[in-house]
């Protein structure tokens, strides 16, 4: 198979999650090494393809929620590559004037979205720990989004590839503290509830013994690490269970994973009127 790029830093022997992720999601931005990674864990939890799909759904519902609620710039933590669905594609069918940054740990992943996206000055990206928040709010974000106004944080499928001594509850609450009034917080977590002890051991060490992080919290877990942001009515939920549409197809012990949107507790702040979809 080639693939879509291939740069002097691009170490193709090694894994790496935004790429094992973009080949169960059926994206080409991946190589033989991640391919040989997502098949065993497919192999021994063959749900996590309804997890990565779910979480793309997600992803859509999420941001058009927080696009009919008026926010038009949205910050993407852990983006990943840019392959199925992502979130500028999203937010540009409604709103074409509409902002997005990603932010990615990831150089390779980087440098490529900057060559996906040619320069379109109404997404930036930037090589970030999603927890350093005073990186990722710098002056690279400020020149595609307004942070004086409300922004919406998507954090889709990235806390539980941050262990807990990086923190991501005070990351989030960070965001929260230094966001504006009235911004909103979309994220969910992947999880071994409803697997057996066995089949989450397994399938961690297939992660760890590729050099990937995963850390396997509980819905309750997941729901601490919200700090001072306040959920919808809905929650935290199974993935599939967050304002669905249509009837689905993974059952929710099949999703292995948790989700919630989630708004600031401060001031709202005044935002132009979301386009009509």
């Amino acid at each position: 198979m080639t693939t879509p790029y291939s740069t002097p830093r691009a170490d193709q022997a090694t894994p790496a999650i935004a790429r094992v992720y973009d080949y169960v999601l059926g994206g080409g931005h991946n190589f033989a090494a991640d391919r040989e990674v997502a098949e065993h864990l497919l192999a021994v939890v063959p749900a996590y393809r309804d997890f990565a799909l779910e979480n793309r759904a997600f992803l859509r519902r999420s941001a058009l929620h927080m696009l009919d609620a008026g926010i038009d710039q949205f910050l993407d933590l852990g983006s990943g590559l840019l392959s199925v669905g992502p979130a500028h594609e999203i937010v540009h069918a409604v709103n074409p004037a509409g902002r997005v940054v990603y932010v990615d740990n990831d150089p390779i992943v980087t440098a490529n979205v900057e060559l996906s996206i040619g320069g379109d000055p109404r997404i930036g990206v930037i090589q970030a720990d999603a927890c350093d928040v005073r990186s990722v709010l710098g002056p690279r974000a400020s020149r595609v989004l307004d942070l004086k106004r409300p922004v919406g944080v998507l954090a889709v499928a990235v806390l539980h590839c941050i262990c807990d001594a990086d923190d991501p509850r005070r990351a989030l609450s960070e965001y929260h503290d230094r966001l504006a009034g009235g911004s909103m917080l979309a994220a969910s977590h992947g999880s071994g509830d409803g697997l057996s002890p066995e089949l989450i051991t397994a399938g961690k060490k297939i992660l760890a013994d590729a050099g990937i992080t995963f850390v396997d919290r509980t819905r309750a877990e997941f729901a601490a690490l919200l700090g001072p942001w306040q959920p919808t009515p809905e929650g935290v939920v199974r993935l599939n269970r967050w304002r669905p549409e249509g009837t689905g197809v993974a059952q929710d012990d099949d999703v292995l994973g948790y989700a919630v949107v989630a708004t600031s507790t401060g001031p709202p702040v005044r935002t132009p009127a979301a386009a009509t979809r």
